[in-house]
Parts: structure tokens; C-alpha cells; sequence
């Protein structure tokens, strides 16, 4: 073992394994599970979906998926999670040497993928308000940007860009400009009916979030056909399993769970700002399901406070995650109304207030 080499970087550090209490408002699933009709699905398993090897391009996911966004078969990869599509691409895209631009504030994945395929990440800062600042990203392109990373809505903000100034960017720039709408249920307008348009563009989605899929590890890639034969060519065959393919196509025949979906937690995000507002705590204003929260100077530290919650079997995500943060913020994922009336009852303890 004395030649071990060890990774630049490593992905097991993004989550909280193992951190979850009773009351968890930490990683961001869907609080109201999944569609009905996916446990119906699952229920109508046979033994051949547990022999038979599932169909390796997921091509029942691709058909579907064209049909709603009026894009050929050949735009679509179906992948085991979203964030094998992040580690993937740049290791598809750019050479050892080569750039991609970062916002410095957003999910901390993107870079670790470019740190791992040998790639130079150029940070991005953010506006005054949290925003991904596009501008700055444009003045950093240079001959050797090859990948620039878009996260809309954006994690850990919540925070939005505009399609057209999406778009914009993607016009101006010889670089493939990859936007993960991980969170894209909960606000925004896709981007995903351009990839037609242009090359450049490559749109990431999961059925983690809003469609309340993560334990079973799908998401997919719309890119031109060039780059989804090279995704083809690059990862592991079988990526994702008979259950969860059968799973995917129920979830997306199920609009009315996905409207109630939006709805809830429009209204849920609402309540734990408004809430958190009311004892002082700055709250950025979010369009997705996640919050950022200053917790300084009502707590020492994000640490402090993270600390304390746990001790009275409460987990949010600490902003020691996201670096540029330092230690003054949580993120905060909102739950049910029941799950986060305790959070609010418990932080309400601990000021005394």
C-alpha cells in the first residue's frame, strides 16, 4: 500500500452519511415520496425483471422523454444518477490541462469532477445577492475553457438565471456549457427544448428531487448525439435496473403528483423563511427546495449551531460544505409542516425566545 495514490478529490465528502436524525431537514428528497403509481409499478414485478438483464440505454426512458420534448431519441442518456453524468462529462469533454469555469458557490460536485478527470477549475464569484454572475463567467472564457457549469435552480441558493440569458451565454461561447437542472420542478424555466439549437449545450436532470426517485439512482443527459454516443461509449453497461426503468416511466405519466409536488413546497418554503425571519435569521431568497441561512451572529458558527441541533436529534446541512461560505451558514432543506414546526420549536428553545 505504500504506493497508494489518493484522488484530488472525493465525492463521499457532498453528503451526509450516516448524519441523518429524527427530525431531518438536511438532504433535499421529496417529502411526499413518490407517485402512487410507481409503488403500483413495483408491485407488478415478475421474476424475469430480476434475471433478465434490463435493456442497457434505457430506451422505453429515451422514447418517453423525446415524445415530451419534442427532441430524437438520440439527444437522451439515462444514467445511474445525475452525478455520474457530472464525473462523466468532463472526463468525456476536456483533456488533462484544460479549464472549466466553476461558480464558486454552487454544488461542490462540479469541481471535484473537473479535479478528478485533471482539469484547471476557474472559480466564478457570485453576485452581492448570491446569484451565479454571468458576466464575470463571460470575461473569464478563454481559448482553454472547454466546459462551463451552470446549476439553475442553483445549489445551495435556490437561486435562478433567466433561459435567455442561459442562452445567451451558450451563443457567445465556442465551450460546452452544461446546466444541471437537478431542482428544475420546483422553478425555473428549462433549457432543455434548445440542445436542438445548439452543440454546446448539454442539460443534466435527476428523478431524485422532485420526482421523489432517490433510492433508486436514475437521471439522464440531453446532449447532442455526438456527445450521448461518447457518454455511450464511456460508462459502464446496465447502468440502471429493470425496477427502476419500469419506476421512471410511471413517475413521468403522473402530473398531477408532480403539480402537488410544486405546490407543497412553494408553500412549505414559504413557511420556514417567513418563520426563520421572525427570529432574526437572513434567509436568501430561494425559487427551489433548499435554503441558505445565515446563522451568525445568532449562533458562534455554523458549527455551533450544527452541533446543537444534533444534540437534540435535529440534521441540516452545514456551510462549511460550500467553502466560500465559511462557517456562518446551513443549508436547510424544507420537509413536511409537521417536520418543520419541530425544527422551528426546537431553534426557538435554544434562543430562549
Amino acid at each position: 500500500m505504500k504506493n497508494l495514490i489518493l484522488p484530488p478529490a472525493s465525492f463521499r465528502t457532498l453528503y451526509a452519511f450516516g448524519n441523518k436524525q429524527a427530525i431531518d431537514l438536511s438532504l433535499s428528497e421529496n417529502p411526499l415520496g413518490c407517485s402512487l403509481e410507481v409503488i403500483r409499478v413495483m408491485k407488478e414485478i415478475t421474476q424475469i425483471d430480476c434475471f433478465d438483464y434490463p435493456d442497457p440505454d434505457s430506451n422505453l426512458i429515451r422514447v418517453d422523454l423525446a415524445q415530451r420534448f419534442k427532441l430524437s431519441l438520440k439527444n437522451f442518456f439515462i444514467s445511474n444518477g445525475s452525478e455520474s453524468l457530472i464525473q462523466l462529462l468532463p472526463r468525456v469533454l476536456m483533456s488533462k490541462g484544460e479549464e472549466a469555469i466553476v461558480p464558486v458557490l454552487t454544488f461542490p460536485m462540479f469541481e471535484k469532477s473537473v479535479a478528478l478527470a485533471g482539469g484547471i477549475v476557474i472559480q466564478s464569484p457570485m453576485t452581492s445577492d448570491f446569484s451565479i454572475d454571468l458576466i464575470d463567467i463571460k470575461e473569464k472564457i478563454s481559448k482553454e475553457t472547454k466546459i462551463i457549469f451552470l446549476c439553475n435552480p442553483n445549489n445551495p441558493t435556490g437561486k435562478l438565471l433567466a433561459k435567455k440569458d442561459i442562452l445567451q451565454l451558450v451563443k457567445n461561447t465556442k465551450a460546452f456549457v452544461i446546466v444541471d437542472e437537478a431542482n428544475i420542478e420546483f422553478g425555473g424555466e428549462s433549457v432543455i427544448s434548445e440542445v436542438a439549437n445548439f452543440d454546446n449545450l448539454i442539460v443534466l436532470r435527476t428523478f431524485s428531487k422532485g420526482f421523489g426517485l432517490a433510492g433508486l439512482r436514475v437521471g439522464f443527459c440531453v446532449a447532442n448525439p455526438q456527445g450521448v454516443n461518447l457518454l455511450q461509449m464511456i460508462a459502464q453497461p446496465f447502468a440502471v435496473n429493470k425496477f427502476a426503468q419500469k419506476a421512471v416511466i410511471a413517475a413521468l405519466n403522473d402530473q398531477v403528483f408532480m403539480n402537488k409536488t410544486r405546490k407543497f413546497m412553494v408553500k412549505e418554503r414559504c413557511f420556514l423563511t417567513r418563520e426563520l425571519k421572525k427570529m432574526s435569521f437572513e434567509v436568501v431568497d430561494s425559487e427551489a427546495n433548499n435554503l441558505l441561512v445565515k446563522v451568525t451572529p445568532l449562533f458562534l458558527s455554523s458549527n455551533d449551531f450544527v452541533e446543537k441541533l444534533a444534540d437534540l436529534n435535529v440534521s441540516v446541512v452545514n456551510g462549511t460544505a460550500f467553502p466560500v461560505l465559511g462557517n456562518d451558514f446551513v443549508r436547510v432543506s424544507p420537509r413536511t409542516r409537521k417536520i418543520n414546526k419541530k425544527f422551528i420549536e426546537v431553534i426557538s428553545n435554544i434562543l430562549n425566545i
